[in-house]
């Protein structure tokens, strides 16, 4: 059975639901608020939300960062650059002809269900447009999360979104607050040029090196070693980690307070965080309590000051277009059946919207197919009640057990988990 579906966004997720949808039989109109596609890996998109910046390289290999329907070119590099990742992008909507489906320069203004089950959706500048169902791909890490802190900052502000280069923090004082990747690649960037780089942790992160006995350390992700019990799984990594004396020195860095792979993704070692944890050109601090002018107060009672701080403190999931509570998180707390259909009205999915540290375009393409057959009728969901009792037990039980700590709705999950409930799903829905 053929629908008529909406789709947000065209960045790598937009792009995975488009090919799917239109694979199996359904008719497909995409906005783009962009003036071009590739979301969040487009380098100055104008859609003002993007947060890639001029030396941005993707954490994860090439063998994980592409699509199972395309492969990638053998003359990408090991870890690609931003600017081949939206090539390889490019590529897939060109071999797929996407680019029919998409109206660009087309944000969508509202979007809401109607009486018959179907939904209305208004574009900037354009008319309301009516679908059988609506799929929201635009990305989860757009809405900058900035904590409140006591006081007030007389120097410059930013969140790590909106940070490109370094060149504008030369000979300035600049405190950059997070732990995570992103703190760790700006506050090494920014620290080669800056006057005096601090990093305020408020909690440690494990770091993971690039590579493992000569391969990328994300070759180690495989189907088979996750079929081990998580313990068993997470202590044969250490053992590698220790034999091949791979781990990341710390450094000043705090150390974490949870088991590695569980609560929250590690940190990658890049070239660029080495040099800076081996050479200290920057300076570790705990949490910020007190703003004061130029000055900075630490919890443990430093006070220094700086010329600009940069947040990088993390995204709210928030889809601003959709009525509350369907397009908004706590955190990163999310809830979606199967990470795809919304339990609060129907005929409204996503995709995309998880962390799963590896394999994000295989996982999208994937999720196109479970929605495909999903709208199509050969695969039918659970009650609205059942769908809250599976998201309220975590999903699928290996990721709970993993990341379960940071809430049961959390967007954290096992690759390899939720890949093998969406293809026992998908396996059920063919076999009828």
């Amino acid at each position: 059975m053929s629908k008529s579906v909406c789709v947000v966004g065209a960045g790598l997720s937009g792009l995975a639901a488009i090919r799917g949808l239109r694979l199996g039989g359904h008719e497909v109109a995409c906005f783009e608020a962009g003036a071009a596609i590739g979301g969040s890996w487009r380098y100055g998109n104008d859609n003002g939300v993007s947060a890639t910046y001029a030396s941005l390289y993707t954490n994860v290999s090439r063998r994980n960062m592409q699509y199972p329907s395309l492969r990638a070119t053998g003359s990408m590099q090991e870890r690609p650059h931003h600017s081949e990742l939206l090539a390889y992008l490019e590529s897939y909507a060109e071999v797929n002809d996407l680019l029919a489906s998409i109206s660009l320069g087309a944000r969508v203004a509202r979007a809401w269900a109607h009486e018959d089950g179907g939904w209305l959706v208004d574009v900037d500048g354009g008319a309301t447009h009516c679908f059988d169902a609506l799929v929201i791909a635009a990305g989860q890490f757009w809405d900058p999360y900035i904590p409140a802190l006591t006081g007030e900052f007389s120097g410059e502000t930013m969140h790590v979104r909106d940070y490109r280069k370094p060149q504008p923090f030369v000979g300035r004082r600049v405190l950059i607050i997070g732990a995570g990747q992103s703190a760790l690649d700006v506050a090494a960037e920014i620290s080669f040029e800056a006057k005096g780089t601090l990093l305020s942790c408020r909690r440690g992160h494990h770091l993971i090196p690039s590579h493992l006995l000569g391969h990328p350390l994300d070759h180690l992700d495989k189907p088979t070693l996750n079929r081990l019990p998580w313990p068993v799984a997470r202590r044969v990594f250490q053992a590698l980690l220790r034999a091949t004396r791979a781990a990341p020195d710390h450094g000043d860095l705090p150390v974490p307070e949870f088991p590695i792979m569980e609560y929250r993704w590690p940190a990658l070692v890049t070239p660029n965080i080495k040099r800076a944890l081996a050479h200290k050109t920057f300076a570790v601090r705990p949490d910020v309590t007190i703003l004061d002018g130029e000055h900075v107060t630490f919890s443990d009672g430093r006070r220094e000051a700086v010329d600009a701080i940069v947040f990088a403190t993390g995204y709210r999931v928030n889809f601003p277009f959709l009525p509350e509570p369907l397009g908004r998180g706590d955190g990163q707390q999310f809830p979606l059946y199967r990470r795809i259909l919304s339990p609060y009205a129907d005929n409204l999915a996503f995709i995309g919207i998880l962390d799963a540290g590896v394999g994000r375009l295989e996982i999208v393409e994937r999720q196109a197919e479970w929605l495909t057959e999903t709208l199509s009728g050969r695969l039918t969901p659970p009650s609205r009640a059942q769908m809250w009792a599976t998201i309220d037990a975590g999903n699928e039980s290996r990721s709970y057990r993993r990341f379960g700590g940071g809430g049961a709705h959390t967007t954290l999950c096992d690759r390899h988990a939720y890949l093998r409930v969406l293809d026992r799903d998908l396996r059920s829905a063919r076999d009828s």
